[in-house]
């Protein structure tokens, strides 16, 4: 059975990834200063220089049109289309497929609750399963999230908080101005607060006490290391957990949805099982 993928651009891959099944990216718009663009690569630097000058960044969901366009096409070219979206919990992106694929037999909106680099490793699982054959279905999504453990510091909140969109979070860390919370993203979809730090070296306790909670007895070699930073400066962390367990990390892009809600003072890891 040929099958095809869609995720938003929000999903990031590496360069260097093959796949035997179609991957398509539905771009959010991005909005600079109530300028609208479409989400892509080439709009990065341009991000990144609106965050450093305090300039009003935002994201929107996908354009309605050019998503129904998409699954219209698709869903006549292939037997199933999957799509992957983000946690409905912290986008519309969700409510957006799933209204539009009800038009479509062939179909399918799974909700990853999750985001970022969780969502590329969710990505990856159900790529594999295809690739075997597999029909994926809610439970596998739900399978592919458990096994595996997203984490997320953030160094400076001073645009989380303008974010406005963090919920229970912000409650929690908004007075807090000199603390680096880290994070995490809950199995019902919604982001965390996991601990909190003052010292650059009660971040990394932190990180690498939940790492191990998750893996507790399990084989090191078993799992693979997502990661995504928002300065160079923060791959340190990165490897320094990545030594303690024997792990080479992948390194991703943050994307945009997270760098215009938490900006640049961030990093974020994710350790899944591996299925090769």
């Amino acid at each position: 059975m040929k099958s095809a993928v869609v995720i938003d651009s929000t999903t990031k891959l590496s360069k260097d990834y093959v796949s035997a099944v179609d991957i398509y990216t539905v771009p959010v718009r991005v909005y600079v200063d109530g300028k609208e663009y479409r989400d892509d690569d080439t709009l990065l630097d341009l991000i990144m220089k609106t965050i450093e000058e305090g300039k009003n960044l935002e994201t929107s969901l996908p354009s309605p049109n050019e998503v129904e366009s998409l699954f219209d096409e698709l869903s006549r070219k292939y037997e199933k289309v999957y799509v992957l979206s983000v946690s409905s919990l912290l986008s519309g992106t969700y409510s957006l497929f799933s209204t539009i694929a009800n038009n479509y037999e062939n179909v399918v909106v799974f909700d990853s609750k999750s985001i970022s680099i969780q969502n590329t490793y969710i990505l990856t699982r159900m790529i594999s399963d295809i690739e075997s054959g597999k029909n994926i279905e809610e439970n596998d999504i739900i399978s592919y999230r458990d096994d595996s453990i997203f984490l997320i510091s953030i160094f400076n909140i001073e645009r989380l908080e303008r974010s406005g969109r963090v919920g229970k979070v912000l409650s929690a860390i908004s007075k807090m101005m000199h603390i680096k919370p880290i994070l995490t993203i809950a199995r019902t979809g919604e982001l965390e607060l996991i601990g909190k730090a003052i010292a650059n070296k009660k971040v990394l306790e932190i990180m690498n006490q939940n790492v191990n909670d998750f893996l507790g007895q399990e084989d090191r070699t078993k799992f693979r290391m997502f990661a995504a930073v928002g300065k160079d400066e923060y791959k340190e962390y990165v490897y320094d957990i990545a030594q303690r367990n024997g792990w080479k990390p992948t390194f991703f892009g943050l994307g945009t949805a997270i760098l215009a809600q938490v900006g640049t003072e961030v990093f974020g890891i994710l350790i899944g099982r591996n299925t090769k």
